[in-house]
């Protein structure tokens, strides 16, 4: 093969190549996401979760977002022409159908800054499909929607004094030795005694 066509027939494969890939990419990076979260000054953050596709050209007609610990609902801001209610941690948006659309949360953020807030939200269309962004893993397919707090987005708590048991002790949560918190260790801890009972299960089942 003459080396100028072989090398102008390598480049065109590897340019569609990589054409394939990006187009492959768009889907997995569409997701639900937090795009902003704006102190109001008043002890609230309003937090904005937006989504740029829906389900396969299907529109979506509601969005239903779980807040997590540390984070109470005072006010909803739904698009126009949309409604939103507050049912505890569940917030539910629904509307008559948008391809891109941005919601807002106003909450109170109880945390510690450097924090990682998770959000799962509930995507689902007109069509009856419906997306589950729950996965706390940030590369995940289906990433939960984030926010890494910090002071600005903080509800303001009081400080304790210098002789209150709490400044003496410290976060009892927190085991010595600046390690994961209590709950933290508690919840791996079920998990793993959930994953030994389910093996266990399944064995018992097998014999």
């Amino acid at each position: 093969m003459n080396p100028r066509r072989w090398v102008r027939t390598v480049g065109v494969a590897t340019a569609a190549s990589i054409g394939y890939l990006a187009l492959g990419a768009v889907p997995a990076a569409a997701h639900v996401e937090v795009a902003g979260a704006r102190p109001n000054g008043d002890g609230t953050t309003t937090v904005t979760f937006s989504f740029d596709h829906s389900c396969d050209g299907s529109p979506t007609t509601e969005l239903i977002v779980a807040l997590p610990g540390g984070v109470s609902a005072t006010d909803t801001v739904p698009p126009d022409g949309w409604a939103a209610t507050i049912a505890g941690d569940r917030i539910t948006f629904t509307g008559p159908g948008q391809e891109t659309a941005e919601v807002g949360v106003t909450a109170r953020i109880v945390a510690r800054a450097g924090d990682t807030l998770h959000f799962p939200v509930l995507q689902r269309c007109a069509d009856g499909g419906a997306y589950d962004w729950i996965d706390i893993t940030a590369d995940s397919e289906r990433p939960a929607p984030r926010l890494i707090a910090t002071n600005a987005v903080l509800a303001a708590q009081p400080e304790p004094s210098a002789g209150s048991p709490v400044a003496a002790a410290g976060d009892p949560d927190r085991a010595q030795g600046g390690g994961a918190t209590l709950r933290q260790a508690s919840a791996v801890l079920i998990v793993f005694v959930a994953a030994a009972a389910v093996a266990g299960f399944v064995s018992v089942r097998r014999q």
